[in-house]
């Protein structure tokens, strides 16, 4: 019986060493990592959130910048296009009509001389192309007449005494004059004024 029991003793010791030199199993030595489901499920999740916020953030920026410059533009257009359509209102039904005039009333301005007062009254009249109707062309101008004599009196105001002397100086102011007059009362369309006479122009 002793012998037996030694021999159950050894052999239960020589088990237990050899649970001790195996390796470990699989589930003891390898780290565990989150299943493939939930993995992919925080990733959508990213992925998602990612893409709202990008959209969100887009969104924003273009209703800001859509809704700052539209209605500019749109106002823009319309009032280019209603300007349009009036001036295709105002063109001659007559090939033969003759090219007519229009005065404006005298603009007084002060001279820019330091030291001295200097001004300069001027009296201009616009000769208007033939392809205007003069009828609705003389409607027009008496709504814009307070624009230009508003720009002509600015004008003379920058010039200087030696600026109005001699006909050289008269002709480039009519030049100014004319250029000027055609952008403010025909900027989208075809220069309908073509001279400009001086009937007054008296400094003192």
């Amino acid at each position: 019986m002793a012998k037996e029991e030694e021999t159950t003793m050894a052999e239960q010791k020589q088990e237990q060493t050899e649970k001790q030199l195996q390796p470990k199993s699989e589930s003891q030595t390898e780290p565990q990592t989150p299943s493939s489901g939930s993995g992919f499920t925080l990733y959508t999740w990213l992925i998602l959130g990612a893409i709202t916020l990008a959209g969100s953030t887009g969104g924003f920026a273009l209703s800001q910048l859509v809704g700052g410059t539209a209605p500019t533009d749109l106002e823009a257009v319309d009032e280019a296009a209603n300007q349009d359509d009036a001036i295709d209102a105002m063109l001659a039904e007559q090939t033969d009509q003759m090219p007519w005039v229009e005065e404006f009333e005298p603009v007084l301005a002060n001279l820019d001389e330091p030291g001295v007062t200097r001004y300069v009254r001027v009296t201009i009249t616009l000769e208007m192309s033939s392809k205007l109707d003069e009828i609705k062309g003389r409607e027009f101008l008496g709504t814009k007449k307070m624009m230009v004599r508003d720009w002509l009196t600015t004008y003379l105001a920058g010039l200087s005494l030696e600026d109005v002397r001699g006909s050289r100086n008269l002709n480039r102011i009519k030049k100014d004059v004319l250029e000027e007059c055609n952008k403010l009362l025909f900027p989208k369309g075809q220069p309908f004024v073509e001279r400009i006479f001086f009937k007054e122009f008296a400094v003192q």
